[in-house]
């Protein structure tokens, strides 16, 4: 098949979408399909980065203005399936890259797929009469709506009202890890020797700074968890507009010798990370006012890849990717004592660490390689066909 990928994050960017972005097109291309990147440029790398891919990455321009951001999508979208004849298109969310497949399939009957991620479908800006007209226009015209959790379907059935023509179109999807990142033999612990944490016990959360990621909660519980575990150190890794507010809680708490920024991680270096920390913790919550969700978190999946025990909040779809008492720990995450207690829980307990680690790398293998999740996809690729109506409207 020739797929078109269509997604507004992409490596050199950072966070899920562009993860997910980075491994479907990577494991369709393994499977032998054509593969076509259309997405944004957002660091002065991409192209550098974009040169070693082995397949045909598209920059445009990265415009801001939501309206204007659509409106130049889709144009870019539909001039470019007007000069290929593609089999199918993948976006990896509604906004807005769902809204110029959709546009492209409309003009050029090519038929698209729309992943869901939970997010995008709850946040407020998007809760209007306009936007909630072409979030159904998108979802109804697709050929499958791709979820990434129970948790994340339950959600796309109540925001969009369980119409027949949109529940109808749900496929699971999982995420997962990529396989030969995780099996690579590591020695030493570069990161521990970089940031002055030898012999110290390392907590990690590796993921945007945004609110809901949690970091907060365990910055807040890092002075109980101190108490109890005195060389503990808590590593910090991304980058985000929340990263101001959790300096400031670190002067409040009196935390600074124990908290650690280390920036952006690349992806060639999220392993170092994963290989040095003791546990990794990220007690994502529910911000029901800004419609903000954990739809599943592929973090722990590769925290759990190197045999990492992992610490997860009770809410969306970390369940899925967590599971309590087996992979790792779930708590309340609005909770301050239940994430020190947990921390504090693995970091005394080495036997019970390991023991959730080893049962976390073992499923990841089982469940959770990105080559196995491809070839589910590339199947549900495979069998839809070419549009034949499309929705008049929003409603």
């Amino acid at each position: 098949m020739r797929i078109l990928v269509v997604t507004p994050d992409f490596p050199l960017w950072d966070g899920g979408i562009s993860t997910v972005a980075l491994e479907w097109s990577g494991g369709l291309h393994r499977l032998g399909h054509e593969i076509v990147v259309l997405t944004p440029s957002q660091d002065p790398g991409d192209r550098e980065f974009d040169r070693k891919l082995p397949y045909e990455t598209i920059r445009l321009r990265n415009v801001k203005a939501r309206h204007a951001k659509t409106l130049y999508h889709a144009w870019e979208a539909i001039r470019l399936c007007r000069q290929r004849r593609f089999d199918v298109i993948v976006a990896t969310v509604w906004y807005p890259s769902g809204i110029a497949a959709y546009c492209a399939s409309r003009l050029g009957g090519v038929p698209f797929v729309v992943m869901v991620a939970g997010n995008e479908i709850l946040h407020r800006r998007f809760q209007t009469p306009y936007w909630m007209g072409w979030m159904r226009r998108v979802f109804s015209g697709s050929s499958a709506n791709l979820c990434i959790s129970e948790a994340v379907a339950e959600k796309f059935r109540s925001v969009l009202g369980g119409r027949e023509d949109l529940g109808g179109k749900i496929r699971l999807i999982r995420l997962g890890v990529d396989p030969v990142r995780f099996v690579t033999p590591r020695t030493g612990s570069p990161v521990a020797a970089r940031f002055g944490l030898e012999g110290k016990k390392i907590l990690l959360t590796l993921a945007r700074l945004v609110e809901r990621k949690g970091q907060d909660k365990v910055i807040e519980a890092l002075p109980l968890i101190k108490k109890e575990i005195p060389d503990v150190r808590y590593v910090i890794c991304g980058r985000g507009n929340d990263e101001a507010r959790l300096r400031r809680i670190v002067a409040e708490k009196g935390v600074e010798g124990e908290v650690v920024f280390a920036g952006f991680v690349p992806n060639e270096e999220r392993g170092a990370f994963y290989d040095a920390c003791d546990v990794y913790v990220m007690p994502s919550r529910e911000i029901p006012d800004k419609g903000d969700i954990e739809g599943f978190g592929i973090t722990y999946l590769e925290a759990n890849a190197f045999g990492k025990p992992v610490i997860g909040g009770r809410s969306g779809g970390i369940s899925e990717a967590v599971i309590d008492g087996v992979t790792g720990l779930l708590v309340d995450p609005c909770d301050v004592e239940a994430v020190a207690g947990a921390c504090i829980r693995l970091l005394r307990d080495p036997d019970l660490a390991g023991r959730l680690g080893r049962q976390g790398c073992e499923r990841i293998r089982r469940e959770f390689n990105w080559d196995v999740i491809c070839g589910e996809l590339a199947d549900i690729l495979g069998g839809i066909d070419a549009p034949r109506s499309f929705p008049a409207g929003g409603s």
